[in-house]
């Protein structure tokens, strides 16, 4: 709000005034400025020198089990046929990739810089609250004709230098106050905020990790799978070579050859796939391949299948940081709308003192008489006029006696540097009616604050509840998937045990090959698919962190 609309009782500086006056009563009224000023800036104080602090969140439970789900096989991972993409093979773990996944991921650093955006609006804010100190010095330079206190042109010419410091303090207390309580709820959203991204990026790297593992695993069995069908190739041409085979089942060995030969192919493409994408999220060098370092891969579980889905709901409306993010915007939208209504409604303070000096030189400043017109003549002319033209000869005595004036109120007159205090205090309202549209529209905003608050809320429940439900299908997956593994090869065994035998043919092993295939595939996946679940479902609660990855990875 600008200064004219504030009534303001100004402790007069006029020089003009009596000097007994001005003596008497100036200090005790600047005294009094001055305490009014300190007393409202103290007020102010304990907003500003506080350092903004979330409130302590309980303890972060470890839900973690306490050994590796159930009885099953680890997967295992050979990467001893992997060749590199480009340049070189770079074992990684998964500690390491927790590891540098929070340490300069984009999307990290980004959230970072967003919260140091909203310290930097905070200190702004609470800064606004306080008075502004303001130096200044003026030089001013007047020359010609100005008009005087009672109207009349006059001629002047003087140099003016001013010099002040001023402390001034224009401020709506209940707009400031909300203003800061919304800066500092912005300012919570924002650090709840990075908490969520870094979650969400390590999230992002841990199911990536698996997700390479997996292609790993998936090259695994397509070599096996080469080697398996190369085998039967061979023991096919031998049967034929020797009269007890037919040329058909030696084509479709070789047939199939071919074809697990493209798998391998397309499998190690995937493998290659996967690595540049979690070098993207790690921030690494693409044209380096990554491969897990582990030789197998347990089924790990992070999350405790004995927790009931209200508990986990319970962990997940108290530690998901987006989740209180959104409720602190919420907030920061209420205390807006009350800025606006202040800003509206609410009075404005205005406080200031200023002290200072003046100095001053001014020219022409004695009473210029100048000749009198009747002793302008020319003492050479009979008649004194000095030019037969009337209107010439008045032009000339009218220079003569200007002229005459100049000379006679040249002197100047310097006034030495004096000393300057001025006090002001005033109260104001700027009433108009664009402010019930705008309180209209900040309530809107709150609304629609908490309408996005209660969305969050139940995304976050749907992801709950789904990522609990995965983890639980997964771990069937599992047993049926190990279950799986076990009899396919088994049967694989068998059908070649009877070929050599020739109890079955070719077509028999091709069948039992390709299902000994798809059981080792199906295995890889459920495996992975169970980690990324326990992890997608520790990072729906909210809870997903570097240390309890380590720590079960370590245990």
């Amino acid at each position: 709000m600008a200064n004219s609309n504030i009534s303001c009782c100004t402790v007069p500086d006029d020089r003009r005034s009596d000097p007994r006056t001005a003596r008497s009563i100036r200090p005790h009224q600047l005294r009094d400025y001055r305490l009014l000023l300190a007393l409202f800036t103290l007020a102010f104080v304990p907003i500003g020198c506080q350092k903004p602090t979330m409130d302590l969140l309980p303890p972060r439970p470890s839900l973690a089990s306490t050994e590796v789900t159930g009885d099953h096989e680890p997967l295992r991972l050979d990467a001893s046929h992997i060749r590199p993409m480009y340049t070189e093979l770079l074992p990684i773990d998964l500690s390491t990739v927790a590891r540098v996944a929070t340490a300069e991921n984009f999307d990290i650093r980004l959230a970072r810089s967003a919260v140091e955006a909203s310290l930097g609006q905070y200190e702004s804010t609470v800064g606004s609250a306080f008075p502004a100190i303001v130096p200044t010095a003026v030089f001013e330079h007047v020359e010609g004709t100005v008009r005087a206190t009672e109207g009349n042109l006059v001629g002047v010419g003087f140099d003016t230098f001013q010099a002040s410091a001023a402390i001034q303090w224009v401020v709506n207390p209940g707009r400031v106050i909300y203003d800061i309580v919304a800066a500092k709820k912005r300012l919570y959203a924002s650090e709840r905020q990075e908490q969520a991204v870094i979650q969400k990026t390590l999230r992002r790297a841990v199911v990536g990790y698996y997700s390479l593992a997996f292609a790993q695993a998936s090259v695994s069995a397509a070599n096996q799978g080469v080697i398996e069908a190369d085998e039967l190739l061979r023991i096919t041409k031998i049967r034929v070579q020797t009269g007890t085979g037919v040329l058909a089942d030696e084509l479709r060995a070789d047939a199939r050859l071919a074809e697990r030969k493209q798998d391998l192919v397309s499998a190690l493409n995937n493998l290659y796939r996967e690595s540049v994408a979690l070098s993207l999220t790690l921030h690494l060098d693409s044209t380096v391949t990554l491969l897990p370092s582990a030789s197998e891969l347990p089924p790990i579980g992070l999350v405790r299948d004995d927790l009931e889905i209200d508990e986990l709901l319970g962990f997940a409306m108290a530690f998901r940081p987006d989740l209180e993010s959104f409720r602190q915007i919420a907030q920061a939208a209420e205390a807006d709308a009350g800025s606006t209504w202040w800003s509206g409604f609410g009075p404005e303070l205005a406080l200031s003192y200023q002290y200072g000096g003046i100095m001053a030189q001014a020219d022409s400043v004695e009473s210029a008489e100048g000749i009198p017109s009747n002793l302008i003549v020319n003492p050479g002319s009979a008649n004194g006029s000095f030019s037969g033209n009337p209107v010439a000869n008045g032009f000339i005595r009218e220079g003569i006696s200007r002229g005459s004036k100049r000379l006679d109120g040249r002197d100047n007159k310097r006034y030495g540097f004096s000393d300057q205090q001025r006090g002001r205090a005033g109260v104001g309202w700027r009433l108009s009616l664009a402010t019930f549209g705008q309180v209209k529209s900040a309530n809107a905003a709150n609304q629609q604050a908490i309408i996005r608050a209660e969305q969050m809320l139940d995304m976050v429940r749907a992801e709950v509840v789904t990522a609990a439900q995965m983890s639980k299908t997964q771990e069937q997956l599992v047993a049926l998937a190990r279950q799986q593994v076990t009899s396919a090869e088994e049967a694989l065994r068998l059908s070649e045990a009877n070929l050599s035998a020739g109890a079955m043919t070719t077509l028999d092993v091709l069948q039992a090959q390709d299902a000994a295939t798809q059981a080792r595939l199906r295995y890889a996946r459920a495996v992975v698919g169970y980690n990324q679940s326990q992890v997608n479902l520790l990072a729906s609660l909210g809870l997903l962190s570097e240390e309890s990855l380590l720590l079960q990875n370590d245990s």
